[in-house]
């Protein structure tokens, strides 16, 4: 059967106005920092802020364009979906996805304990001479 059309429709939409979205915050970016301005731009400091997740959302939605377009396919015109299953009992697959899950928590864990430490350290923990002290 052939995939249905509006959710690829709208999923490639959405990864492209993300990834031009993302592009034109750069290039503003950029250019005001080119400038030395960009402290006087609380607009886009505050957009770059809330767009910190765009770049995950272009990235799921061009994930689900590839496998939503190419069912029912596996490898295109080879192998469908129904014979490319697999043959692990369903405790396997949770205890693995399990297993996944728990090492990127403790990762984001670390990281997000790094972020917070440093943030609250400032930029003249870096050491750099060129931030006044706090």
């Amino acid at each position: 059967t052939i995939p249905r059309v509006a959710p690829m429709f709208w999923t490639f939409r959405i990864m492209v106005a993300a990834g031009f979205l993302i592009l034109f915050i750069f290039a503003a970016t950029f250019y005001y920092v080119a400038k030395r301005t960009i402290a006087e731009k609380r607009w886009l400091l505050k957009l770059a802020l809330y767009s910190i997740p765009l770049p995950w959302i272009a990235a799921e939605m061009g994930w689900i364009v590839a496998e939503y377009g190419r069912q029912p396919w596996t490898i295109s015109g080879i192998l469908p979906t129904s014979l490319s299953t697999s043959n692990l009992d369903p405790s396997s697959v949770y205890f693995s996805l399990a297993g996944f899950v728990g090492f990127y928590t403790l990762l984001l864990v670390a990281e997000m304990y790094l972020m917070f430490k440093y943030a609250r350290l400032g930029p003249q923990s870096l050491h750099t001479g060129q931030y006044g002290k706090a």
